[in-house]
């Protein structure tokens, strides 16, 4: 008899639903040389990409992230890997699909494209919803089942990418910003304030929103307290292990997992419905987070 999986929106519903931490670290822990794309790990070194995402569903992640997030074209473009677009989005999905368990999901990775609109860069609109939309349908073709848009600085640079999602597929679109502390509250480097972006990341139909990066787990317990008032939709939260330090030439997130974790449960009760890691945090944080969501 077939039956039909539920949505992550249903899940979210039912319990707060644990992310995974990042990528990028435990790539390059796990050997990335510098300067390739992470990407290209999919097609060149798929084991060690596998797992780092087997080792987030083991420490009790519900959804993982594919290794796609600079893989629009102009992203990989500007690293010579621009011919591999379809290539190393549709091996990132392959990869977690085959760890994923039955009850848990595959998020679709989409980040930044490194290009601004003026006056910062020469980046248009159009240019935005062109690679946008060429890597959500490779992504979503490949079977995963949300998308997660994530790390955005430029609020008209997110909206691109929601609208752009909604073109390829009828899944759940999760859209998250970057955000800043300053003296004035909390803002993207471009100056969009949380008001203005849930404003505009809820007409675009984005179905969860949240922040991720650029600030640690205790200043995300106040950026949440007012997404919440600014938005009745879910909310996710992914903060970095605190801010980075060079120690001995050495990025270091001060953060450790219990102290993370503590901050994450304060998180949670300012209402965030999603959370995970950003920046400094590897599978230690997120069971630390999963034992705590499980009352242990």
């Amino acid at each position: 008899m077939l039956t039909t999986k539920k949505s992550i929106l249903d899940l979210i519903k039912e319990q707060v639903v644990l992310l995974d931490g990042a990528m990028g670290s435990e790539l390059i822990a796990a050997g990335l040389p510098a300067g390739a794309p992470s990407e290209s790990w999919n097609v060149t070194a798929p084991e060690k990409v596998k797992q780092i995402h087997k080792n987030y569903f083991d420490a009790g992640s519900n959804a993982v992230f594919t290794n796609t997030f600079g893989g629009t074209r102009v992203k990989l473009e500007t690293q010579h890997h621009g011919d591999k677009v379809e290539e190393y989005n549709a091996k990132a999905v392959e990869i977690v699909r085959s760890v994923c368990p039955d009850d848990c999901f595959v998020g679709g990775d989409i980040g930044p494209t490194g290009k601004f609109l003026p006056p910062v860069g020469k980046a248009t609109i159009d240019d935005f919803s062109e690679n946008f939309l060429e890597q959500a349908k490779i992504l979503a073709e490949n079977g995963v089942d949300f998308f997660f848009i994530e790390t955005m600085m430029d609020i008209k640079e997110a909206e691109a990418a929601v609208l752009a999602a909604h073109k390829v597929a009828n899944i759940p679109i999760f859209a998250s910003i970057t955000y800043q502390k300053t003296k004035r509250g909390y803002f993207t480097v471009m100056g969009n304030s949380i008001d203005q972006c849930a404003t505009i990341l809820e007409k675009a139909g984005a179905d969860v929103i949240g922040a991720n990066c650029t600030i640690g787990s205790d200043d995300m317990i106040e950026l949440i307290i007012q997404l919440r008032d600014a938005t009745k939709l879910p909310i996710s939260a992914k903060p970095n292990a605190g801010m980075p330090e060079l120690r001995k030439g050495e990025t270091v997130y001060p953060t450790i997992p219990d102290d993370f974790a503590q901050d994450i449960a304060q998180i949670v009760n300012a209402k965030a419905n999603v959370v995970g890691g950003c920046c400094g945090t590897d599978p230690r944080y997120i069971r630390k987070i999963a034992e705590l969501l499980k009352g242990k």
